[in-house]
């Protein structure tokens, strides 16, 4: 990963800002050059006021596709935490249309197969099945998605978008070969919490292959002074 990758603000709202007007412009270039965009969104606590600040800017929702990185398997719910945040925090307010939102069927009684089909439809979306927009957050240890180091492959040849995983609980997740196939590709850290996963991740350490691999030379990883290590 190259410094020019990394872009650090004083404050964690001056990062989220920055994730926001980054990932509103990237969507205006798609829909500019083929007619629509696909956005890949994460869940957490990390996004939630990116979500907010790009839910009041302009941007065209009527030919953006919406579709999730990752969520937890909760068969009694509806749909799964991570969506039911985004719903409220940005599709919801930015009156985004039913048949834009693509949730993860996290209801299914086979997640194996449910995942299956979740790849089938990104495929419908874009000729690779990889979205042009993925916004993830970095994971206290350094995972991306639900791509957790000591539980998945990410050197995986078996050319699945999306696969499952488990931490206690089954999460449904898309592949790194999938979002890493994304031309924009955003990774927001904020808060001293993410200063040791921020300091992995620039030391290159084992862990943090799939988030490395992820940003890669042309992703964004975006932080504020606490997850920098600034504040220490």
């Amino acid at each position: 990963m190259t410094t020019s990758s990394i872009r650090c603000f004083t404050t964690a709202e001056a990062a989220s800002a920055n994730a926001a007007s980054t990932v509103a412009d990237a969507i205006g270039k798609a829909v500019s050059r083929r007619g629509e965009c696909v956005l890949a969104l994460t869940g957490g606590n990390t996004p939630v006021d990116t979500y907010r600040l790009l839910a009041a800017m302009d941007v065209p929702w009527g030919s953006v596709q919406v579709v999730q990185t990752d969520d937890r398997v909760l068969p009694h719910t509806e749909t799964g935490s991570n969506w039911g945040m985004i719903c409220r925090t940005l599709l919801d307010p930015a009156s985004v249309p039913e048949d834009r939102r693509h949730p993860m069927p996290v209801r299914a009684a086979d997640p194996g197969t449910a995942a299956a089909d979740y790849a089938k439809l990104l495929r419908t979306l874009t000729p690779d099945g990889s979205a042009d927009v993925v916004l993830l957050q970095l994971g206290p240890d350094g995972h991306l998605a639900s791509l957790f180091h000591d539980r998945y492959d990410p050197q995986d040849a078996s050319g699945a978008q999306v696969t499952t995983t488990a931490d206690g609980a089954v999460r449904m997740t898309q592949t790194l070969r999938s979002l890493s196939g994304a031309e924009t590709r955003v990774v927001l850290a904020t808060g001293g919490a993410k200063a040791e996963a921020v300091e992995k991740v620039r030391s290159g350490t084992a862990d943090t292959f799939a988030t490395r691999t992820f940003l890669g030379s042309d992703g964004l990883l975006l932080l504020d002074d606490d997850a920098a290590g600034q504040g220490r």
